[in-house]
C-alpha cells in the first residue's frame, strides 16, 4: 500500500532539521536550584485542515520557551516539564521513578489552530491536544539520558521528530549528573547493550509491581434494523489521574455490552463496562468521517470510596478516513478526553458508515503504522548532504571573489 500523505510529511521534516537549534530548559524549585534540566531538538510536522484541502504545518519548537506550569515534583506530585510557545502551544513530559531509576511517560503536545502563522488557512481554528507514550527509556537516577539518533513519534495527524536529547529529572541539590545514560538508538550494533557509560554498581534486586496487560480487543457492531451499520474492532484502557496526581489503568472489557445509532452523517457507538460508559461519536465532513465526540462515564473505588468521574471532549478528531472505507491503526493511540482522563486504543478498526455485507471495507491505515519511520533518517541523511553541498559551493565562490581581488591591472 502506498503512502503519499507519509512520503510528503518525510520531506516537509526534512526542510527543517537542519535549522533547528537545541533548546535549553532549566525548570528551578522555590531554593532557585536546578531540579529538571533538558536540551533537546524537535521538529511538529501536523495535517490540518485547510480551507479547501488537507494542510501540513511544519515547524520546530523554538530556541525560547516558557517553563510556566512546569513542577519539581515533591511527596504528592511528580515533576512535570512544560516547554510553552507561541499561541498557544506547548510540550509537556511527566516523569516518575521506582527501584533508583527515573523515566518519561506521557508526552502532551498541544497546538492551537487559531495561530494563523504557523496555520495558515485552517478552517477550525481550536486547541487540540495529543497524547503519546515516550521513548525515552529508564534512566538511573543522579544521571543524566541522551539520546543524539533521530526518533520520530507518530500520533494521527501529528509527527514529533527528537534528535540531540538530553534530560535528566529528579536532579539532587541542583547539580546535573555527570554519568550518561546512551539511548538503546545510540549504541552501536555490535556491543551489547549497556544502559550507561560507568560501571553499574548491581543493585539488590527488589520486588516491582509488573505493568498492566494491554486491554483484549473488543469486536463491536450496530445494526440498523437486521444489518450492521456500524463496525468496531479496538482494545480499550483508560489511564485516569486522580487526586495528588497518581495514576489508575482500567482496561475495557472486551465483552462490553455496544449499543449506539447509525445516521447518513453521524453515527454513535456506546460501550457499557460493569463501571464504565464510553460514547463515541464520528461525523461525516467533506466526504470524509472521524471521530468527534467522547464522553465517558467512570466509577471506581479510591482509597476505599467510590468516586464517579464524567469526562467529554467534543473537539477531537481521531480515525479519519474516506466514507465508504474503514479505518484501522494497529500501534497504541492516546485519546486526551480531559486532564483526568486518557484512553489508549490499541489495534483499532473501525467504519461508522456505509458498511455492506457486514463486513469492514478498504482499509486506510494510519500514519502511525506506515513506513514513516523508515522514511525519516533517510530524510535527515539528504538534510546533512544537502548541507555539505552548500557548504562546498560557498567555500568555493569565496575563493573566486578572494583571487578576482588580486588580479593584476
Amino acid at each position: 500500500m502506498q503512502h503519499p500523505g507519509g512520503v510528503r510529511l518525510a520531506l516537509l521534516l526534512l526542510a527543517g532539521l537542519s535549522l533547528t537549534e537545541a533548546v535549553e530548559v532549566e525548570v528551578r524549585g522555590k531554593d532557585n536550584k536546578t531540579c529538571i534540566y533538558a536540551v533537546l531538538s524537535v521538529n511538529f510536522t501536523i495535517l490540518y485542515e485547510g480551507n479547501v484541502t488537507m494542510e501540513n504545518a511544519t515547524f520546530p519548537l523554538p530556541n525560547s520557551v516558557s517553563s510556566n506550569g512546569s513542577i519539581c515534583g515533591g511527596n504528592n506530585s511528580t515533576p512535570l516539564l512544560k516547554m510553552g510557545f507561541g499561541t498557544g502551544h506547548s510540550l509537556s513530559l511527566n516523569f516518575s521513578h521506582s527501584t533508583g531509576k527515573f523515566r518519561g511517560d506521557v508526552l502532551i503536545f498541544t497546538y492551537n489552530t487559531s495561530d494563523a502563522k504557523r496555520f495558515p488557512g485552517a478552517k477550525n481554528k481550536s486547541v487540540k491536544h495529543v497524547a503519546v507514550n515516550s521513548l525515552m527509556d529508564s534512566t538511573p537516577l543522579n544521571t543524566i539520558y541522551t539520546c543524539r539518533s533521530v526518533e520520530a513519534i507518530a500520533s494521527e495527524a501529528v509527527v514529533m521528530t527528537f534528535w540531540n536529547v538530553s534530560i535528566q529529572a529528579f536532579v539532587e541539590n541542583g547539580t546535573i549528573g555527570k554519568n550518561e545514560s546512551v539511548c538503546r538508538a545510540d549504541l552501536p550494533t555490535t556491543v551489547a547493550p549497556i544502559t550507561t557509560r560507568t560501571t553499574p554498581i548491581v543493585p539488590t534486586p527488589v520486588p516491582t509491581k509488573p505493568p498492566p496487560e494491554l486491554p483484549a480487543v473488543g469486536n463491536y457492531t450496530i445494526k440498523n434494523g437486521s444489518d450492521p451499520c456500524l463496525l468496531a474492532s479496538m482494545g480499550l484502557q483508560l489511564n485516569i489521574t486522580y487526586t495528588e496526581n497518581k495514576t489508575h489503568l482500567v482496561n475495557i472489557d472486551s465483552n462490553s455490552t455496544a449499543s449506539g445509532y447509525c445516521g447518513d452523517k453521524d453515527a454513535t457507538l456506546v460501550l457499557e463496562d460493569m463501571d464504565t460508559t464510553i460514547q463515541f461519536n464520528f461525523i461525516v465532513d467533506q466526504s470524509k468521517f472521524f471521530l468527534k465526540e467522547v464522553k465517558a462515564n467512570v466509577s471506581l473505588v479510591i482509597n476505599g470510596s467510590r468516586t464517579a468521574l464524567n469526562s467529554n471532549n467534543s473537539n477531537l478528531r481521531f480515525w479519519q478516513a474516506f466514507v465508504g472505507s474503514s479505518y484501522m491503526c494497529h500501534k497504541e493511540q492516546s485519546i486526551v478526553v480531559t486532564d483526568q482522563l486518557v484512553i489508549n486504543a490499541f489495534n483499532v478498526w473501525v467504519q461508522p458508515f456505509q458498511v455492506k455485507n457486514g463486513t469492514f471495507s478498504r482499509a486506510e491505515e494510519c500514519l502511525a503504522d506506515s513506513d514513516l519511520g523508515f522514511l525519516v533518517p533517510i530524510a535527515v541523511g539528504a538534510a546533512l548532504g544537502l548541507l555539505i553541498i552548500l557548504v562546498i559551493v560557498s567555500y568555493i565562490i569565496g575563493r573566486r571573489k578572494s583571487q578576482t581581488g588580486y588580479q593584476s591591472v
